[in-house]
């Protein structure tokens, strides 16, 4: 397919095609294609680009991916931030914060994959500038959850953050399984292995949350 796009030289023209890019393979995700089977040159082709002129906004495809999932986060605390949670309990507040996570897919999808994917074909100096990134809007993420549900400090917030990270990666696989998988858990006497993503979520979230507590009152 012949490009319909000129060569962006302005700052401005340049965050238009970053953002076409970004939509073009949010598209492509949403509607059923896999994140391993996703290649910059689909990507290029649908959003009616040369495939050489997107290394002109993103290093790699796995760049490309880290971008998109950097948008999801920021447009789930967005969503979050707007809906203040009910109560500043902790049990309701990490209930909430978990069913949150839980409704959005494809955040979970590329949370799941990032340190076994999406860090492995950066250069160093990406790899830096997003683990700054991640750490800061952490931070102030961190800052607005302990203004929200006080019986959480900010560090415990923050460390509560990560661990949500960790779980997302080993929960989303293990349930969204392979199409095989899932026909073979069908089978009742194997229904153990069969587990909800939202109700594991929130279950090992309300447990970290409770075990940070607990450790915080110890230490004071």
């Amino acid at each position: 397919m012949k490009s319909s796009f000129a060569r962006a030289r302005q700052p401005d023209e340049k965050a238009l095609r970053r953002g076409h890019l970004l939509r073009t393979a949010r598209m492509l995700l949403n509607s059923g294609t896999e994140i391993s089977s996703l290649s910059l040159n689909e990507i290029a082709r649908q959003a009616s680009m040369a495939k050489a002129n997107t290394y002109r906004y993103f290093e790699t495809r796995e760049a490309l991916l880290l971008a998109l999932l950097w948008e999801e986060w920021q447009e789930w605390f967005n969503d979050f931030a707007n809906k203040p949670p009910t109560s500043t309990g902790l049990d309701q507040f990490v209930r909430q914060f978990a069913a949150s996570i839980a409704q959005r897919s494809l955040l979970c999808a590329l949370t799941s994959i990032l340190a076994s994917v999406l860090e492995k074909n950066l250069s160093e100096e990406a790899v830096r500038e997003f683990k700054n990134d991640s750490l800061k809007f952490f931070e102030l993420i961190a800052e607005y959850f302990a203004k929200c549900c006080p019986e959480l400090d900010r560090t415990g917030h923050l460390v509560l953050l990560h661990d949500s990270v960790s779980l997302i990666t080993g929960l989303y696989p293990l349930t969204h399984p392979a199409p095989i998988v899932a026909r073979v858990l069908h089978a009742p006497e194997l229904k153990f292995f069969k587990r909800n993503f939202s109700e594991e979520l929130e279950r090992l979230l309300l447990a970290a949350a409770k075990d940070l507590r607990d450790a915080a009152k110890v230490s004071h």
